[in-house]
């Protein structure tokens, strides 16, 4: 009887144990073939990782403008039930003409200290510097907005502050406006619809930018877009940055995502 044992076969004769190394055939590459496997693998990886890696940088945006999004909503909301409406905040601050003037930077200090009141705050910057990045601020087109993005708030009188999770708030400088940095003040390319958003208070609720007043067939547009306008709306409503990639493709009557 025969049997094996590894690669050493064994027979059993008179009695006695013969040992029969076996020969074992077996396919395999050569180096040559080998490299050229590799050499496929690595061109492939090299077309398909970046795709990949900006397609989840994508979405882990989206889930922050969106998570921001959810806070602001509930500190707003829970503020307003302190403090009364929204619409009622500034009155006392506001001239005959129902602008701020010299009371800009107390309106947006009591703007911020409200909200943030109901926020997860690791700093208050106030009008000071920390919470904003003073690189330039682009378009989402790659153009400069302003030299000096940090300067351009306190000028301004924006009132500036860090969350917990690291995102920077600017409550102003324009009435009812909240601007967020989704990556803080030192990662990012400080870039409006890539880590640069911002949102708006009409009627007392929270709507990102300015969407709940404007007509989407006639304000609305690829040209928006492009700029980086209303693109906190767009990354709400279809969850996707494509305007950065192929704005003249989108639509907001139905296209919302690159070909």
């Amino acid at each position: 009887r025969a049997f094996c044992n590894g690669l050493l076969r064994f027979t059993r004769n008179d009695g006695l144990f013969t040992t029969h190394y076996s020969r074992l055939t077996n396919a395999a590459f050569t180096l040559a073939e080998t490299l050229i496997v590799i050499g496929i693998i690595g061109v492939v990886a090299a077309l398909t990782l970046p795709n990949l890696n900006h397609a989840t940088g994508d979405k882990e945006k989206v889930t922050k403008v969106k998570k921001i999004y959810s806070a602001l909503t509930d500190a707003v909301d829970r503020a307003q039930v302190i403090y009364g409406p929204f619409d009622t905040w500034f009155t006392d601050l506001q001239n005959q003409y129902g602008g701020m003037d010299s009371n800009q930077a107390t309106a947006n200090e009591r703007f911020a200290k409200r909200v943030t009141e109901f926020m997860k705050v690791s700093k208050d910057c106030g009008f000071d510097e920390g919470c904003f990045s003073t690189a330039p601020l682009l378009n989402s087109s790659g153009g400069v907005i302003y030299d000096d993005y940090l300067s351009d708030l306190q000028a301004g009188k924006a009132y500036m502050a860090l969350t917990s999770d690291g995102m920077s708030l600017r409550f102003g400088p324009y009435d009812s406006k909240i601007g967020v940095d989704i990556d803080g003040p030192h990662k990012g390319k400080n870039q409006m619809g890539s880590d640069i958003f911002s949102f708006g208070i009409t009627n007392n609720i929270l709507f990102p930018d300015d969407s709940a007043i404007l007509e989407r067939d006639s304000d609305y547009n690829n040209s928006d877009l492009y700029y980086g306008n209303y693109a906190t709306a767009w990354v709400i409503e279809h969850g996707n940055l494509d305007y950065l990639k192929c704005p003249d493709e989108l639509d907001w009557g139905g296209v919302y995502s690159c070909k």
